[in-house]
């Protein structure tokens, strides 16, 4: 494996192995979970190295789940942009294994350097200054840093992969690309 993708799985692991922390620290406050599917519904992007992560891993996948992905991505909703291609009907993530930082980190509370972030059906009806009382700063994210770390690793993988694909998610889903 690659530098680049070996560091990238590293930091997939610390990020979840934060979970349990954050389960700890934010969990009666969460409303994310299986089905919950909002933020699958928005225009989503991913870096370069996560799309080389969901590429490899569809690699081995079933052809079942291909065939199901490809006839998926003409959806029009997926077409526009308002659904994810990896969003099966059941609500569920298809590529969850190997999903990108944004869709493991997005929902609970996180400290960006304007503050505190979060999904809006979570803490519902505590404010900003509450919630940073209540969750302990080890269950806290800290995005920018971890963003910074994604940046740098996504960095070495272009190096070595120039020219490496568009930053959307459904470009794992080309067969055109390498």
């Amino acid at each position: 494996m690659a530098e680049a993708l070996t560091r990238y799985v590293q930091l997939l692991g610390q990020i979840d192995a934060f979970e349990a922390r954050v389960e700890a620290g934010q969990g009666a406050y969460l409303q994310c979970g299986r089905g919950c599917d909002g933020c699958c519904r928005t225009r989503r992007t991913a870096w370069a190295i996560e799309v080389a992560s969901v590429r490899r891993w569809l690699g081995e996948a079933p052809p079942a789940l291909l065939e199901r992905l490809q006839q998926r991505r003409q959806d029009p909703s997926v077409l526009d942009g308002d659904r994810c291609v990896f969003l099966n009907e059941e609500g569920a993530c298809d590529v969850y294994p190997v999903r990108p930082v944004i869709c493991r980190t997005h929902g609970p509370a996180a400290q960006t350097e304007e503050g505190l972030v979060w999904c809006g059906l979570n803490f519902e009806g505590i404010d900003a200054e509450a919630v940073a009382e209540l969750v302990p700063s080890t269950a806290m994210l800290d995005l920018d840093r971890l963003n910074t770390i994604l940046v740098l690793i996504n960095n070495l993988h272009l190096a070595a992969h120039p020219g490496d694909p568009r930053p959307a998610l459904e470009a794992a889903l080309d067969p055109d690309q390498p």
